[in-house]
């Protein structure tokens, strides 16, 4: 059976403890200073509520192991006793999961190929198998788990759970209207949120990135697709049903090739590491002289994103000239976000800008300044994701924890 959705909760005292903490799940290692300045209530008052939340188990109080002059930080966090939550990243290519605790922190992570080609079920068999192993390795038992997050490439309905489309080739109906998150309930029996990829790597681009101190941002992820998540007053937009984001379907070139999604010129079909790997290996094929190839081994299959970044940084003008026009594409589209949005920044991350960060953010700079208005252009600082390639699945494993907070704290109150 379906996992039951949370419950609202009564009373003044319990509604003002639950928003203490959600605030200090929201702001690990927070201390009660802050966390006044925060909520707006006195220390008086934070002082009662903390002691209250930390006698019920939900919190604890850690010192500061920084080096500083005077009384050590004393800083607040949700109990480890109180569960893990578990992230899953279901990508094109890669599956990724990480097991974390309720505070954000990194138990394990691991990541295969997905083998998309095999088809939804064996995908989510093979999903499902390296969660059971994910948390093993962790030495955490399926009861001690509170949450799981997964994030999903496709068109997602958050409320609903349910995978909408997938437009992908050869996957468009193998992914229509699938309800995910009742099937990971089924299976696992603990409550499961489903979200947009791209919002959960942005979430964790907030959480412990370039973002943590950015209040209106915008992330773009490229890799095999092209996405991106929007922050306004620190807080994810998701739009008028949650389908904000659709950077990649941004149309680019009305005279461009067919994209996915079965419009013409859209971002994704001109930029992404995928297209970038299709455009090297075409003109591999027509005769086009590149190091790519003997990179990989003389077969074309096996060039990859990262065997094109290399080549391009060892002059290789193919390869170069590959990367420079996806840019240029990535670039005024990135234009049109600083006019319209005017944020205080925007940060890249993804397969592709791991591979090839120096060049593509260059040339993707001399094309805002090119195109944006210079007030908004300005304004708005470009850099690159410092984060790995499992922040999708810490960021979902995040969401997926916030979700449960009201939950295990009727838990606490009524035990």
């Amino acid at each position: 059976m379906p996992v039951a959705r949370k419950s609202p909760i009564g009373g003044k005292s319990s509604q003002t403890e639950l928003s203490v903490l959600k605030l200090i799940h929201a702001h690990p290692a927070i201390s009660r200073v802050e966390l006044s300045e925060l909520s707006g209530f006195s220390s008086a008052s934070i002082t009662g509520i903390v002691n209250s939340l930390a006698t019920r188990g939900l919190l604890v109080e850690e010192a500061s192991s920084s080096r500083t002059i005077g009384r050590k930080r004393i800083s607040l966090r949700l109990s480890q006793s109180l569960g893990y939550v578990v992230g899953v990243d279901l990508g094109t290519f890669h599956l990724r999961i990480a097991v974390t605790d309720l505070n954000g922190d990194l138990i394990v992570s691991k990541e295969q190929r997905t083998e998309m080609w095999q088809g939804r079920e064996t995908v989510l068999q093979r999903s499902f198998a390296l969660l059971d192993q994910v948390l093993a390795e962790a030495g955490v038992p399926l009861k001690k788990v509170v949450a799981i997050g997964v994030a999903f490439s496709g068109v997602i309905d958050t409320e609903r759970g349910y995978v909408l489309s997938y437009p992908r080739l050869g996957q468009v109906e193998q992914w229509k209207n699938v309800p995910l998150r009742e099937i990971v309930e089924e299976r696992f029996g603990v409550p499961c949120q489903l979200e947009d990829s791209a919002r959960a790597v942005a979430t964790s681009e907030k959480e412990f990135g370039a973002g943590q101190k950015l209040s209106d941002f915008v992330y773009v992820d490229a890799g095999m697709g092209i996405g991106a998540s929007l922050f306004i007053n620190g807080t994810i937009y998701r739009g008028f049903h949650g389908s904000a984001g659709e950077f990649g379907h941004m149309t680019v070139d009305e005279n461009g090739p067919l994209c996915c999604c079965g419009s013409n010129g859209c971002l994704e079909a001109m930029a992404s590491a995928s297209t970038i790997m299709e455009a090297v290996r075409t003109a591999i094929a027509k005769g086009v002289g590149s190091k790519t190839l003997e990179m990989a081994g003389g077969d074309p299959q096996k060039i990859s994103i990262e065997i094109i970044s290399q080549a391009a940084r060892e002059n290789d003008s193919l390869a170069y000239r590959a990367l420079s026009e996806a840019a240029s594409h990535v670039g005024a589209a990135a234009a049109d976000l600083v006019n319209l949005l005017n944020p205080q920044a925007i940060i890249f991350g993804g397969a592709l800008f791991r591979a090839a960060p120096e060049l593509l953010l260059e040339q993707i700079r001399r094309v805002v300044r090119q195109r944006a208005m210079e007030k908004a252009a300005n304004d708005a600082c470009l850099m690159v994701s410092p984060l790995g390639s499992d922040a999708g699945a810490r960021g979902v494993a995040r969401l997926a924890a916030a979700d449960r907070i009201e939950a295990l704290y009727l838990k606490a109150i009524r035990s």
